[in-house]
């Protein structure tokens, strides 16, 4: 897309097909009493009626739907209302909106719109079909990409991962940035305009104590329009950037309002350009030359495009087991280093993801909303709209960390659609290695050495080893790493 597109995000709501769900004609023909026969119909129509609501229908199952729904009304006077009130009422959903308008469908009633109703369905299986074409293709191209150079393994060469771990506590030491800053080539390609997925950030902030927070908040938004990044100096209502639709320009930047801290800078669409970490870094700059600040409350948001995700839920499954197997990892690294007593602000915005053991069976049964560490909620929509938020993340105002948490989540995302299978070791859930360090008769201030360093970094070295290849980004991540600690549960 160009600089400056406007990103629509107006989505076919697609119907996928109900694994194992068929309809078959009976062997033979049997006489049925009125009732019983109305019963019937009932019944077919609120199990199909359902498969519609959930989007699981297949063309052939919600034509079917139509056709024995207006059999009903035809030969027993049931009325389109009634029937979608009783498939709400069994089904929880709202009722007073018929069940083909809750997945965006026409609301045919007559038997002669039948064939505008298949011509309907098929434009849609049609455009489904592109988009899955487009997924596989992706999809491939990512599992064929090889690095440019030998990968390093942190698994197998430990000592590779003890000289980055070593580099970056020598930083801190000397005073110098500890976290590198990349701004040529950052993501090796992870978020490239061609090739890669898009990402954006929403930057929480509140005010230092003492400072005037209106005045703050206005010189605040002055200071951004005069950096390029706004086009107008105000602060807007809460979500107004989706309200109004995302861009890819860099003055796309807005900030806004929130009830919970001071203000949220909402980014616009970014690739991998050296204008896009630039611009990050006057953003983070303008807030903290203006007063603001990142506290306990503040939040870092990263979304990144899951175009490629199509409508399989084999791609949600290893997004999530890979979150849920280093969970404990994540939230060690969503840690804000400049963070008073290193603690992780809370999950009560960023609750761990419950993710069953055998995955789940179908894209509608992702459990991953807005509240969630991973919300998969704007991914499970399929298309060119498609991305997940990546909710985990405490704010900050250091660009190196923010740009590592970006990494972090493009990684993720990119892994799901690169492996064959979803990992399959254990999950380590939130404050995991803290109580293993204390059933070990291991201080949480002790300094490591020997085996018990080697165990206690062997999740975080194993996950790193699954989502980069390139040692730069590595190094990186070891930085943060190397600048947080194992949170509690």
């Amino acid at each position: 897309m160009g600089s400056g597109s406007r990103i629509d995000h107006q989505h076919h709501l697609v119907a996928t097909t109900a694994a194992g769900t068929t309809i078959t004609a009976p062997d033979a023909v049997v006489s049925l009493s009125p009732d019983d026969e109305h019963q019937h119909l009932a019944s077919q129509v609120l199990s199909l009626g359902t498969l519609v609501r959930d989007g699981e229908a297949t063309p052939e199952q919600t034509e079917e739907f139509y056709r024995l729904r207006q059999r009903l009304q035809d030969e027993f006077g049931q009325t389109q209302q009634a029937l979608d009130e009783q498939i709400s009422e069994s089904t929880g959903t709202a009722a007073g909106v018929s069940i083909p308008a809750q997945r965006g469908l026409p609301d045919f009633q007559a038997p002669e719109d039948r064939a505008v109703q298949r011509a309907a369905a098929q434009q849609v299986l049609d455009e489904v079909a592109a988009e899955h074409q487009a997924a596989v293709a992706l999809q491939e191209q990512a599992r064929q990409q090889q690095p440019a150079e030998e990968p390093v393994s942190y698994t197998e060469n430990f000592d590779a991962f003890q000289r980055d771990f070593e580099a970056a506590r020598e930083r801190a030491e000397r005073g110098e940035q500890v976290i590198p800053y990349m701004t040529e080539n950052a993501t090796g390609g992870l978020g490239a305009r061609e090739g890669g997925r898009g990402f954006g950030v929403e930057i929480e902030f509140d005010i230092e104590p003492g400072v005037d927070r209106q005045q703050a908040i206005q010189s605040i938004a002055r200071g951004l329009r005069e950096a390029g990044l706004t086009r107008t100096a105000r602060q807007y209502g809460y979500h107004s950037q989706q309200s109004a639709g995302y861009t890819d320009a860099p003055d796309g930047w807005r900030l806004e309002s929130d009830c919970t801290v001071a203000g949220e800078l909402v980014s616009p669409i970014m690739y991998d350009e050296p204008q896009t970490w630039q611009n990050l870094a006057a953003a983070c700059e303008v807030i903290q030359r203006n007063g603001g600040r990142a506290s306990v409350r503040t939040g870092g948001h990263v979304h990144v495009g899951m175009h490629d995700f199509d409508h399989d839920v084999a791609n949600h499954n290893r997004l999530m087991h890979t979150f849920a197997q280093h969970e404990d990892v994540l939230y060690r690294l969503a840690q804000n280093p400049a963070a008073e007593g290193q603690r992780h602000r809370g999950t009560r915005w960023c609750t761990p993801n419950q993710v069953p053991s055998d995955g789940y069976q179908s894209v509608h049964s992702v459990r991953a909303w807005h509240g969630h560490a991973v919300n998969l909620e704007g991914a499970m929509r399929g298309g060119q709209s498609a991305h997940g938020e990546f909710r985990l993340w405490d704010g900050s105002l250091n660009p190196a960390v923010i740009q590592t948490q970006i990494k972090l989540s493009l990684g993720m995302a990119a892994a799901a659609v690169r492996q064959d299978t979803a990992p399959s070791g254990p999950r380590m859930s939130l404050g995991s290695h803290r109580e293993q360090r204390s059933q070990a008769g291991l201080g949480q201030r002790r300094r490591l050495s020997g085996d018990d360093w080697r165990t206690n970094t062997a999740d975080f070295r194993q996950m790193i080893d699954t989502l980069y290849q390139r040692p730069e980004d590595m190094a990186q991540a070891t930085a943060l790493y190397q600048q947080t600690r194992w949170q509690r549960r």
